[in-house]
């Protein structure tokens, strides 16, 4: 399968400060998916920001917003969401018992958006099984949720793998997206694996000139 190749800025990278500057320099880039990440301190150690950034976001920009929820109660929030104008959201496989993780998944397909499911990385790819049938996209973490700028977890290759195996299983397109560390040193062994969703936050916007970097890791990730 052809698989189109997205690149996701992570916007936990971006300086918020400055944050419409921001926007449209993103855009300019080339980016095709903002990657929100919420944290609310419980799940992970670490706070990001809240909706009303997210809304403000879609309200100077027409880049789908895809929704990382890091949280423990994201089924509380799926109608903000989808006020907001988020295009797809995605939740933990441990952050509540399986029925309720596949409850949320189907709140979230009801609301008209787009439905992932995030491992760890000490959970394999069987982790994610049983939702696949509820999912649009299967997000591999190759660092450990809650922070930025960490190194990538070169044994979660194999995981991603098994995941573009999963995946390919399926009747339709399911999107295979990793997160953590994605650099032009790691994004072609992500996309030789499997992944066609990029998220990328250092290596964006701490790149001196984005619209060249973003290119650069497009290219990268479709010469796999």
């Amino acid at each position: 399968m052809n698989r189109k190749i997205t690149i996701s800025p992570s916007l936990l990278a971006c300086d918020f400060l400055c944050l419409e500057d921001e926007i449209s320099s993103a855009v300019e880039a080339g980016a095709d998916v903002f990657h929100a990440d919420v944290m609310d301190g419980v799940y992970v150690p670490n706070i990001s920001f809240g909706f009303d950034i997210i809304k403000k976001i879609k309200s100077i920009s027409a880049i789908p917003v895809d929704a990382h929820l890091m949280i423990k109660k994201p089924y509380s929030y799926i109608d903000v969401l989808a006020a907001a104008g988020v295009e797809s959201v995605t939740v933990h496989t441990d952050f509540d018992e399986p029925s309720i993780v596949r409850d949320t998944l189907e709140r979230i397909k009801k609301a008209g958006m787009k439905a992932g499911i995030a491992l760890r990385p000490k959970f394999s790819a069987s982790a994610a099984e049983e939702y696949l049938d509820v999912c649009d996209m299967l997000l591999c973490m190759t660092v450990e949720p809650g922070f930025g700028g960490q190194k990538f977890m070169s044994d979660m290759l194999s995981k991603i793998s098994d995941l573009r195996r999963m995946a390919d299983g399926e009747n339709r397109f399911v999107s295979v997206q990793v997160d953590g560390g994605i650099s032009p040193s790691t994004i072609r062994l992500c996309s030789e694996a499997g992944a066609d969703n990029f998220v990328i936050g250092t290596a964006f916007f701490g790149a001196e000139n984005r619209k060249s970097a973003c290119a650069e890791l497009r290219r990268l990730a479709e010469s796999r």
